[in-house]
Parts: structure tokens; sequence; C-alpha cells
């Protein structure tokens, strides 16, 4: 009898294994990349969902939701069939012809594989003047040069209620990149487009700089929104009032994309000037010492300082000497990024450590750097002033130079083992114990000294922000009146710090557009214009080649402004 029960086990699983099927199906297999495909797998007399991993199909299509799990049974001529359907709902990431690959699924001990789709995907059939939203990629310039800035704003556009999610920015072959803006919550504002309002806020904004030859494709930004809905419902139902219409909506899902743009390279115009390393912009260059003066086989700091608009960051000096008399080691290179301009800008600077080794007037040569304008398109050649050290004879005893290399201190950072010429103070093995115990008493001495000073010092602490904001205005004036500044190029940066210490801002990089949203309603608008117009006044000065020689008018114009907000700002 238990022979019998083994054999019938035995042949029912054999049964099963013989029975078991698994196929995979789509709604459709033609359609545009607006639209969502629902594929599913089934599987025939199973007795469970098995495990699939749909990772593999990403390459070309985006996983929108999934799986969602179906169970069927039919009673057949007295027999019982099963099946078990997992769904998922994808969007093409592309057009053309797209493949599903055959995808393994795992049922028990038994591995199936289902069957590939072919889907043809055309490209989007909707005009935007139809859509309830959708996403435009709006670019400042379709050819460009190498290493020339390319701004991309992503806007998102909307006419029905829509929930967000978290998306991924496209990769930018072929640039390097540098985030502009990224807002942790979308302000929209009203627009017409074509005749149709529309809500629109920034999704993204990003600076691309081409760094290869070839012309490159801007690929798409892919975002899911939740659109909400009415639901269809019967005319004239008493039930259905405007009262209702709020919860009685459904949501949407969508696949948002922006259009692809291609960037044509343009080749820089020949000859291409010797010293050329990859500056393309608008620059200037200048240099400095930490000193007057200084002494022989005393270090001094020789900096070079590049500023201006461009591609800060994708170009390095042009090799220049100095002067034999000198020992110089690698210098220390860092950027400086005015993060609130849409327009790259900021400041290089390199520094280098230089050891004069004899007495004397030294000089360091001007150095000249070649750039391009993009704008002009032109080349452009500035240079620095001459440097002249005065270099005194140390009243040190000069040794034989028989220490380290210049390679040896880098590695050590110092180039002296100084010799203990004291005596040391010995101490007995027994006083070590007494010593450690009164250690430990004045450290525990010390664990309430934070709570007396929170105690007693913590009201003054909790003001220091108030006392920063009533206090810019007369920081203000000092930096203004200050006769070492030189009020053509430093009113936009007095402004701006003026402004961040006023209204506790996190940062002072600023730009005019930035600061008129942030006074936007604190003061009147005629004070807020003739602010933006000094600001570009500002900017123009400080990056034309040509100043404006009445610096008292600047001086006055900037001093009454900060006034006038002053005391518009409570």
């Amino acid at each position: 009898m238990q022979v019998y029960k083994v054999l019938i086990f035995i042949f029912l699983n054999f049964s099963f294994s013989y029975c078991l099927q698994v196929k995979a199906f789509v709604d459709k297999n033609k359609c545009s990349i607006d639209d969502i495909i629902n594929y599913k797998i089934e599987l025939e007399d199973a007795d469970s969902f098995g495990e699939v991993n749909i990772e593999k199909i990403s390459k070309y299509f985006s996983i929108i939701s999934g799986p969602s799990q179906q169970t069927s049974m039919q009673w057949i001529n007295g027999s019982v069939t099963n099946s078990r359907i997992m769904s998922w709902s994808i969007a093409p990431k592309e057009s053309g012809k797209l493949i599903i690959p055959a995808l393994s699924v795992i049922v028990g001990s038994r591995k199936l594989k289902t069957n590939q789709i072919a889907i043809q995907v055309i490209g989007s059939n909707k005009k935007k003047s139809n859509l309830d939203v959708f996403i435009s990629a709006e670019i400042d310039k379709d050819e460009a040069y190498l290493g020339e800035q390319i701004t991309i704003i992503y806007k998102l556009y909307k006419k029905v209620e829509i929930s967000l999610e978290p998306f991924q920015v496209p990769e930018f072959s072929g640039f390097w990149t540098e985030e502009l803006y990224r807002p942790n919550q979308i302000k929209f504002k009203k627009v017409d487009l074509n005749g149709v309002r529309y809500d629109v806020g920034t999704l993204y904004k990003v600076a691309v700089f081409p760094i290869s030859g070839t012309n490159h494709l801007i690929k798409p930004l892919v975002v899911k929104v939740q659109v909400q809905k009415k639901r269809s419902r019967r005319k004239r139902d008493p039930f259905f009032d405007p009262f209702f219409n709020s919860f009685f909506t459904e949501t949407e899902t969508k696949i948002l994309r922006s259009p692809e743009r291609e960037i044509n390279i343009k080749k820089f115009p020949e000859p291409r000037p010797g010293g050329f390393t990859g500056a393309v912009g608008k620059f200037k260059i200048s240099t400095s010492i930490d000193r007057d003066s200084t002494y022989v086989n005393e270090a001094i700091t020789f900096r070079v300082n590049v500023d201006g608009t461009g591609n800060l960051g994708l170009f390095t000096l042009p090799k220049f000497k100095f002067s034999d008399q000198l020992d110089q080691f690698p210098p220390k290179e860092n950027f400086k990024k005015n993060v609130f301009r849409d327009a790259l800008s900021g400041s290089m600077s390199w520094d280098y450590i230089l050891v004069p080794r004899i007495s004397g007037k030294i000089s360091i040569p001007p150095i000249v750097m070649t750039y391009f304008d993009p704008i002009k398109e032109k080349w452009q050649r500035i240079s620095s002033r001459a440097t002249n050290i005065p270099v005194i004879k140390s009243n040190t005893l000069a040794f034989d130079n028989n220490g380290l290399s210049k390679k040896e201190v880098k590695l050590l950072s110092k180039d002296i083992n100084y010799i203990r010429t004291d005596n040391p103070q010995w101490i007995k093995n027994d006083d070590s114990s007494i010593r450690a115990i009164l250690l430990y008493i004045a450290s525990i001495l010390l664990i309430p000294i934070p709570f007396i000073f929170n105690t007693f010092l913590g009201y003054r602490l909790s003001n220091k922000p108030s006392r920063i904001s009533r206090n810019a205005l007369s920081n203000a004036i000092k930096k203004i009146n200050d006769p070492m500044q030189n009020i053509l190029e430093s009113s936009s940066k007095i402004i701006f710090s003026y402004l961040k210490d006023k209204l506790q801002l996190t940062s002072d990089n600023l730009d005019s557009i930035i600061a008129k949203d942030i006074l936007y309603g604190l003061i009147d608008d005629n004070l807020l214009n003739d602010l933006v117009e000094h600001l570009k006044s500002c900017d123009s000065v400080y990056y034309s080649q040509q100043k404006d020689s009445n610096g008292t008018d600047f001086k006055e114009k900037t001093l009454n402004l900060l006034q006038e907000i002053d005391n518009q700002i409570k």
C-alpha cells in the first residue's frame, strides 16, 4: 500500500512538472514613446508565483509599477486548470524597435524562461497645446565651442494637479557639467503658451561644457508624475454635486520626457596661439605675494589668480619659469565658484611656495595667458604685472646646504629636526600614578563647565544673529569708507554681504536676479529696480576692460541704496 502511495506521489509531481508552462505578453506591441505598456507573465498550473528578476528590461524600459498578482481557476470538462499572472506597467525610454528580453522564472526547483517580445515605438504624437502636463528643455545655444558654457533649463508645465516623483538627471556624455539650480520645492507661476494658461516651474538648471570635438546629443529628462483626474460619472445624478467633486478623483501615472537636442561643436579659428591651455570665456589675471620683502631662506607665497566667467576648473596655467635664485614647490590649486549665477563665474588661484637662496632684488616676470572669447569669437591675451621681491640678507648663520632635498622636504613637510639642548625633566615611577589621579579629578571637574557657560552666557549667544542683523548697515558703511577698498570692484560684494547679514542668509554669493527675488515685497518697487540696475552696473564695471573713473558717484550711490533699504527692512 505504501508503495502505491509513493508511485502516485511521483506521478503527480511528474505531471505537475510536465504541465507547468510560462509565457509573457503585452497589451500592445506598437505604441508611442508617451504610452505605458502593460507587461504580464502568466504561469499555468503553478502552485506559486515564482521569482522573477525584471531588472533585465530596464535598459530600454522604465518600470512604472508592479508587480501586481492575480490568480484564476477554470473548470473545463471536469478538469481544473489554474493560472497565476504577474503584471508590470512599463514605459519605453526611446523610439525604434525595442526588445523585451526573455526573463528567467524560478518556480520551486524549476527554472523556466519567458518568450521575448518586440515592441515598435514611435516618437511623441502629442502636441503641447493638447497636453495637461509636459516638460520642456530650454537651451541657450544649439552650437558652441569646446569649453563654452551651454545652459539647459528644464521646466514643468501643468494645467492640472500633479504629484511629482523623484527623478534622475540624464547623463551628459561628452560634457563636463556644473549644477546651477535644483529646488527642494518647485515654485510655479502663471504663463500663457499659445493662448493656453499653464502653471510653470523650473525642475533643474545645469551648465554643460563640451569637452570633445564631435557633435553631442542632449538626452531627455524623464520624470514620472501622478496626474489627478475626475472620475467619469452619470449626469443628473442627484448624489453627485460640486460639494463631492473632491472625493471622486483618480490618479493616472504619466511619463514625461523633454525633447532631445543636438549640439553642434564649432572649431576654433586658426591659427591657434601658443600658450592656449583650454580657457574659454572672459577672464583677467593677477599676481600677489604675501609680504613686501623677505629674508634669505625664508619662504614666501606667490599667488596667481584668474577670475571671470567661463570654464573655470577645466584649464591650467600656461607653463612659466621662476628665477634660478628661487626654489619652488608644486602649487596648491583652489577654485571658488559664484553659485547663484547662471553663467559659471568665480576665481581660480594657484599658490606657489618660493624660497630665495641669495639676497638682492629678485624679479618674477609677468604671467601671460591666452583664452578664447566665444562672444567676440576672438583670441584674447592677458598678462599680469611683473613682481619684484626684495630679499634681505639673513642675520642667522649660514650653513652648507647638506640637508634634505626639495623632494624630501615635500615628503616630510619639514627640513630640520631639532636637537634637544636643555636638560630633560625626569620623574619617578611613583609620581606617575599620583599625576594620573590628579588628571582624572581635573577631568571630572571640567564636566559642569559647559552647563555653567550655557546658563550665564546662553542669552548672549542666542542673540548673536540679531546683533549681526542690527550691525549689518554699520559694517557695510565701514567697508565702503575703507580707503583700501576699490569701490568700483567691491560695491556688489558689499551689497551682497549686507543682505546676507541683514536677512540672515546662508551665503553672500548672490546676483541681481536672486537679490530681486529675496527683496521682493520687503522694499518698494522703485527702490528694488534702482538696486537691480546698480548691481548690473557693478557687474559691467567689474568685468569690463575700461573702468569707470568716477568712483565717488559709485560710492555715494551704493551708500544711499543701503541706507534706504535698511530703513524699509524692519
